[in-house]
């Protein structure tokens, strides 16, 4: 069984790891406890992929987690079990599950965009194929299943729990897709594909720390609120980065969702608020693949309709409202870890 590292936890209850990433200094202990747990996870996987011993199957999902994933929701499931009072060791199971659920939605999703890079790297289905690559989804799901069982006291909840989470962002990714034919979309719509799509994983890593911790429900339930709403948020900010990232951290060129003719929370809010006029040139350049030097104007009309700045702020309260629910936490490093997480997803440029 892998347990925590040595060096996860100090005099201070925080990692001491060295990353390499230039952040605000107030975000360096969040960054090195994530770089910590992540190659605590990391090391599972490994470990718990040994049994795959096909080698074409042992390939292409060994290569699958070579990638420069974050580990960013074992991240708050262990840390929210820590914080609600449970023991790191015993969060690695579920915190294996959501990872493996996250990517397999990634492998899907690379599938139905057409997309032949992530961060970089060749995407699984261009690597290996369709069909080995829908081997490795269910392989993934199974071994996901799996891991949210491994909790006894409460393994048929985190398995409903699991089932629930990806019957709902099956549902999101529709929504999304549905959305590309769609011009009467508002942000009601927008925000329930979100809660669908990416808060539904957020949200069951809290529920699976709380129940790790054998939290009681009324604090289970908050900190799935606090799931949810830093989950929008991240959808929101991915939004954003789209658009105003460095390409070479992103992992891929900026405005592919308005290549692609995604209907995100910006391009919502465009099409509501802009002047025919604008509203008219934006459509002609939406879900043009060929964009090049058109792709600055529009960007511009983003802009100019406020459309950018109304995605920015609406993250924002989502984060606000989210850090409202880390009140039913006792004092601690973890809970201040888990505030400094929220923070940190207007941080992000990747």
């Amino acid at each position: 069984m892998i347990s925590a590292p040595a060096n996860l936890a100090t005099a201070n209850g925080l990692s001491i790891a060295s990353t390499g990433t230039t952040i605000p200094v107030a975000f360096a202990p969040l960054v090195e406890r994530v770089h910590a747990i992540a190659q605590v996870i990391d090391a599972a996987i490994a470990d718990d992929l040994e049994e795959v011993t096909q080698p074409e199957l042992r390939q292409a999902v060994t290569y699958l987690f070579e990638g420069k994933g974050k580990r960013l929701r074992p991240f708050l499931v262990i840390t929210t079990a820590e914080a609600a009072g449970g023991r790191f060791e015993d969060a690695i199971p579920p915190a294996l599950a959501v990872e493996y659920l996250h990517n397999l939605s990634l492998i899907h999703d690379d599938m139905m965009d057409g997309s032949t890079e992530r961060h970089a790297q060749s995407t699984l289905h261009t690597r290996f194929g369709l069909n080995l690559s829908l081997l490795v989804g269910d392989l993934l799901y199974a071994k996901a299943v799996e891991q949210s069982a491994r909790i006894r006291r409460h393994a048929l909840r985190m398995v409903h729990v699991l089932g629930q989470t990806a019957k709902q962002m099956c549902y999101g990714q529709f929504d999304d897709l549905n959305f590309e034919r769609r011009l009467d979309l508002d942000v009601e719509d927008y925000l329930r594909m979100a809660s669908r799509k990416t808060s539904a994983l957020y949200r069951a890593s809290c529920l699976f720390g709380m129940l790790t911790a054998d939290a009681d429900e009324a604090d289970l339930l908050a900190m799935a609120t606090f799931g949810e709403k830093i989950g929008t948020a991240f959808q929101i900010w991915d939004d954003v980065l789209d658009l105003q990232a460095d390409p070479l951290r992103l992992g891929k060129p900026i405005g592919l969702d308005i290549r692609d003719g995604k209907k995100t929370l910006i391009v919502i809010h465009f099409l509501k608020h802009a002047s025919p006029a604008a509203r008219g040139r934006f459509l002609k350049l939406l879900g043009k693949r060929d964009l090049n030097g058109e792709l600055a104007e529009a960007i511009s009309l983003l802009e100019e309709t406020g459309s950018i700045d109304f995605a920015r702020k609406l993250a924002i309260d989502h984060l606000i409202e989210a850090k409202q629910h880390l009140a039913v936490l006792p004092d601690s490093p973890h809970r201040v870890l888990l505030n400094l997480y929220a923070d940190f997803m207007l941080q992000r440029r990747h």
